[in-house]
């Protein structure tokens, strides 16, 4: 009996100590394409990338954990097949290595500029450790920084390039940051905090050449203007890691499709984390979620399935975003939200609770850790809520919901 895990980001380390804390007696082998020992992701944008988190406290687990473990850690390691019929992955090197079950945690992959220019020295992306160390080596012959993207990543890139003394212009798509993600309410707030730290957001705006000689020198826009860089870094969204999934005729669709035990077409194979396509039980609907919370609790979803104590997927989704003194937590999935209640304790502290005929689906909150906590516990059960005392500041967030849950017995 042996599992093999391909792909050591934050879902493929927890499946595997997911395994061994369920008592799975079988071999692990956890595979990464990364020379580094696996990481965290969020601080790459933030502590990391400001040089103030020390390397050692990235990992996800010390070295000396895996052998206690006893998984078997191969970095610097890509997988380049997988054999179905005869159950065995295919390595670059040529080797083979069976498995007995095979989970699929091989993440996304950075969207790249598709303009001239773009293949510049100095054009930067965030996704992996490697992005980072290339973004801080650079840092020490930087002024000028053009973000393009107008997402978290992006966002977070722009605050942090910021507090280093850059000077940051952030370029976006579309008529405001997050747009796709969250309320006008959110995106005014975090565009007033950028601006009043020396952060100039454009929006409405496209990058259409990158210029400059071997090194870049600035972007030039489709409103006219020129905006001088010395640096692009590109946040302009992921795509799932499916091509060994495809390759080997595993049903795709936006993600690895699997069922609520993470399960793929195949019965020996599972999928968790950024590249996998499951049916989201509280929204009803197929979901792919970029999440560290969606990668550690299907990691528990597919270490139970595979120990014979299954217990199908139901994690509500949540999120977070640290950008200067905002900390933005995210409950739920506000998409196809018809009315928002605002709930404002401060000048720097609001939340957003998005509601959908009637029914709250999400909650995105500043500086409000209550509300954030109260609401993701009570989310996946509660359709109903009074708005008027919601966006009442005067009443506690607690009993607004207790008293609501109270109504329901």
């Amino acid at each position: 009996m042996s599992c093999i895990i391909i792909g050591a980001s934050h879902a493929g380390v927890q499946a595997a100590v997911n395994l061994r804390g369920q008592g799975y007696e079988g071999g692990i082998t956890l595979i990464s394409a990364e020379k580094v020992l696996p990481y965290q992701r969020p601080p790459l944008s933030k502590a990391f990338l400001q040089d103030t988190l020390p390397e050692q406290r990235l990992w996800l687990r010390p070295e000396v954990f895996y052998q206690q473990k006893h998984i078997d850690l191969k970095l610097n390691t890509r997988v380049t097949a997988i054999n179905r019929e005869q159950q065995t992955v295919v390595l670059e090197n040529g080797d083979t290595l069976p498995y007995s079950q095979l989970i699929l945690a091989t993440g996304a992959s950075v969207r790249r500029l598709n303009l001239p220019g773009s293949e510049r020295k100095g054009i930067h992306y965030l996704r992996d450790h490697s992005d980072t160390s290339g973004i801080k080596a650079q840092l020490p012959d930087v002024t000028n920084v053009v973000v393009i993207g107008g997402g978290y990543i992006g966002l977070e890139a722009a605050a942090s390039l910021n507090k280093m003394g850059k000077n940051v212009t952030v370029l976006v798509n579309t008529a405001r940051p997050l747009q796709h993600l969250t309320s006008p309410v959110i995106s005014d707030y975090l565009c007033r905090l950028h601006e009043r730290n020396g952060v100039t957001i454009e929006t409405n705006i496209l990058a259409t050449e990158i210029t400059g000689g071997a090194h870049l020198d600035g972007v030039n826009c489709d409103n006219g203007k020129h905006y001088p860089a010395d640096m692009v870094v590109a946040g302009i969204g992921v795509e799932p890691c499916t091509e060994l999934a495809a390759m080997c005729g595993l049903a795709i669709s936006n993600g690895v499709e699997v069922n609520g035990y993470m399960q793929t077409s195949d019965e020996h194979i599972y999928a968790i984390g950024d590249c996998a396509n499951f049916h989201h039980a509280i929204y009803n609907k197929p979901l792919r979620i970029e999440s560290v919370q969606n990668a550690t609790d299907q990691a528990k979803t597919v270490a139970q399935a595979i120990c014979n104590k299954a217990s199908a997927y139901t994690a509500l989704p949540w999120f977070w975003s640290d950008q200067y003194d905002a900390k933005l937590q995210i409950a739920g999935l506000s998409t196809g939200y018809d009315e928002v209640v605002v709930r404002q304790e401060s000048d720097t502290s609001l939340a957003a609770f998005y509601f959908a005929k009637e029914r709250l689906i999400a909650v995105d909150t500043i500086n409000q850790p209550k509300s954030f906590m109260v609401a993701r516990k009570h989310l996946p059960t509660l359709p109903n809520i009074d708005k008027t005392l919601l966006a009442d500041p005067d009443v506690a967030v607690s009993d607004i919901f207790t008293g609501a849950e109270a109504c329901l017995t």
